[in-house]
């Protein structure tokens, strides 16, 4: 029996774990291939089935299944390959983030050791960081989200995507994950946590009036548990939708026939059911879905702006503005990422050590 340790998260946000389906996927590991997770999600303890010192001595082949923030919590693992000789593999990771001095040391080693078959990025910042660190066998790919199996829904909802935090400096971990930032960025942005506030009330000021003018039947959905009060008081408990079951939120993004919101994860499987989809974003991280909207415009010939971006920290959105989007066809869409996932299949089967896992 081989054995493949595959990075992650899950319990928190249904995006991870809609990036690790479609990975596994792409993978299609042969019967006697098991997977294994390290779950690197927030305020998960390594104990459990999550423990390492039990599953390290088992690993036969790393995988770094698109988590966004690759290089952290993996450290452990990526120094036991290089010790071990683990053959390793990153697939679908995602935008780039703060790295300290010790962390872009180590992904360096990573990188020189030759150990890392293929190195697979669903934007171009990881694509340029990958390149930058000194990887090979780099490329760019669809974010892995779009590679679930879809499902028969009725595309009759009106979902609303709101959230909580506008800027991952909003994260509880953040102050301890990058305390020296956070202490630079304290110290002098008073004013800059004003406009913050200020930009936060206007977006959800906005979202709640959004949510009023749409037609029924329509929901509110929300990533995170966390989000979960604030949302209800903005628009009703019988409003808002969140399940731990990231298949109960996969389910409700099949039935949506329009999506208007401020998740990457939300956005994706709407869009891949056939909504019409317009994404509020305010950072750099929704580049993933020009990367993955021009691979698609490149396979088809539709335009790449089928998927709108708009940044809230960039433009004033006027939300009454937002026009009825035109999805691309169903039947168009489904061949191409079908095209797309053969191609994916077809890297990693050309890859010496990870074909051995694979049908």
């Amino acid at each position: 029996m081989k054995t493949i340790l595959l990075s992650t998260s899950s319990l928190w946000n249904c995006g991870d774990d809609f990036i690790r389906e479609g990975v596994c996927e792409l993978l299609n590991c042969r019967p006697d291939v098991r997977i294994l997770w390290w779950n690197r999600g927030y305020g998960i303890t390594d104990t459990y089935a999550n423990d390492l010192d039990i599953n390290l001595p088992l690993v036969d082949y790393f995988i770094v299944a698109g988590t966004p923030q690759w290089a952290y919590k993996n450290e452990r693992i990526y120094r036991y390959c290089l010790k071990k000789d683990i053959p390793l593999s990153l697939i679908g990771v995602g935008t780039r983030n703060v790295i300290i001095k010790s962390h872009y040391k180590l992904l360096q080693q990573v990188a020189k050791s030759g150990l890392c078959e293929l190195a697979l990025a669903r934007d171009n910042h990881a694509f340029e960081a990958l390149r930058e660190l000194g990887f090979e066998n780099v490329n760019t790919m669809l974010d892995p989200a779009f590679f679930m199996q879809p499902l028969n829904g009725r595309g009759e909802l009106n979902i609303l995507g709101w959230r909580k935090q506008l800027l991952s400096e909003n994260d509880p971990s953040f102050p301890y994950r990058h305390p020296y930032r956070w202490l630079n960025q304290t110290g002098k942005t008073a004013l800059k946590y004003h406009m913050l506030l200020k930009s936060k009330k206007m977006y959800d000021d906005n979202m709640t009036k959004l949510f009023s003018s749409m037609s029924e039947p329509k929901i509110v959905i929300v990533h995170d548990n966390r989000e979960m009060q604030e949302a209800q008081k903005l628009f009703g408990i019988q409003r808002v939708f969140y399940s731990t079951d990231y298949r109960e939120m996969f389910k409700k993004f099949s039935m949506a026939i329009r999506y208007v919101g401020s998740r990457i994860h939300g956005a994706i499987p709407s869009f891949v059911h056939g909504a019409a989809v317009d994404l509020i974003y305010m950072s750099s991280k929704a580049s993933v879905i020009d990367t993955s909207m021009a691979i698609l415009a490149k396979n088809t010939g539709e335009p790449s702006g089928l998927m709108k971006v708009k940044y809230l920290n960039k433009e004033n959105i006027n939300f009454s503005s937002i026009n009825e989007q035109v999805p691309m066809n169903n039947e168009i869409l489904t061949n191409v990422i079908k095209k797309e996932r053969e191609k994916i299949r077809n890297i990693l089967k050309t890859q010496p050590v990870l074909t051995d896992f694979l049908v």
